[in-house]
């Protein structure tokens, strides 16, 4: 299928991560039917589309017509076969259970145009395992957004074993039609970027285990020492910036004393859940989250990322111009 065939797409799952990639389907012109399991989910889902566009409006990366719009081509829907009967493209963000994503993409392989492609958010789960039971395994894969999906750019994606090069690259393509910078990866567990954040909150642990730092103070180590600098240098630059023998030097007396730890269960995250404190639902995890609700964070926390979004596209807004061949309406 080329990428100028695909006019709706549907989106099954109505969480953060539903919401947020049906929203930005819909702020670059596709209509986009959104399946929940219930009008309760549905509306849940529409509630944080509204207040992510209402910080998107606030700090002009849309306009009130824009949100408006938007919102408009979202149809709400529990009818999950109807809606994959009408897509050419169609994303999954249910919960991260391997047995619930291969009985949803059972059903959707069964009921959707032999031509739809067929995609998953998962952050860590095998494309080949998720499509171990569809009849045409080669029109799946996966397509990993990183939260929250209507701002971030990245999207990984992960070919499974029987995955069609020409599936890979429509989708490519489309990712790229709603702003999104799409990088293929490999089919291993976590990809890259679950991967790559798991190292670092393995070795984060590790630190607060052997009391070596507090959990405030690394998190502000990582977000005011090296995330700060990484949009402008990757760790690969860094390293050839400051030379391979310096860096050998420091990772031949580091690296020996990092964390390798196999079992999240053993340490702090297994013990705080033991005792309750499973984060920002219930108010304690590594942090006391009862003077700031889920909701002001998300929106500190989207402010931020809009800044450095901004900083990021020269000021412009993210919404570009309808791309020339569209015949998109």
């Amino acid at each position: 299928m080329h990428v100028d065939a695909i006019q709706r797409i549907a989106v099954v799952g109505t969480g953060a991560m539903g919401s947020g990639i049906a929203l930005n389907f819909a702020l670059y012109g596709y209509p986009v039917d959104f399946v929940g399991r219930s009008a309760a989910s549905i509306e849940r889902g529409f509630d944080a589309m509204r207040k992510a566009l209402q910080v998107m409006q606030e700090h002009d990366l849309v306009t009130p017509a824009d949100a408006h719009a938007a919102l408009d081509r979202i149809a709400p829907t529990t009818d999950r076969a109807a809606a994959v009967g009408r897509a050419q493209f169609v994303m999954e963000a249910v919960v991260e259970d391997l047995a619930l994503k291969q009985a949803v993409f059972r059903e959707v392989d069964a009921v959707a145009p032999p031509e739809t492609i067929l995609a998953s958010t998962t952050s860590s789960l095998s494309p080949t395992a998720i499509a171990r039971d569809m009849a045409r395994p080669e029109r799946f894969v996966v397509a990993h957004y990183a939260q929250p999906a209507q701002l971030m750019v990245l999207v990984e994606v992960v070919p499974g074993q029987r995955t069609a090069p020409a599936t890979v690259e429509t989708t490519c393509a489309l990712l790229r039609r709603v702003g999104r910078m799409p990088v293929v990866c490999q089919d291993i567990p976590g990809f890259l970027f679950s991967r790559l954040q798991s190292a670092i909150l393995r070795e984060c642990v590790a630190l607060v285990r052997r009391g070596a730092a507090s959990p405030e103070d690394i998190d502000t180590v990582l977000k005011y020492g090296y995330a700060h600098r990484l949009p402008a240098m990757g760790p690969f630059e860094h390293a050839d910036l400051g030379g391979l023998d310096l860096i050998h030097a420091v990772a031949a007396y580091v690296w020996p004393d990092l964390d390798c730890s196999k079992d999240p269960s053993e340490g702090p995250i297994g013990e705080l859940i033991q005792q309750g404190k499973l984060g920002m639902k219930t108010g304690q995890g590594f942090l006391d989250w009862t003077t700031r609700t889920p909701d002001e964070f998300r929106r500190q926390r989207d402010e931020e990322i809009i800044r450095r979004l901004k900083i990021l596209r020269g000021g412009k807004v993210v919404l570009p111009q309808e791309p020339e061949g569209s015949n998109r309406s």
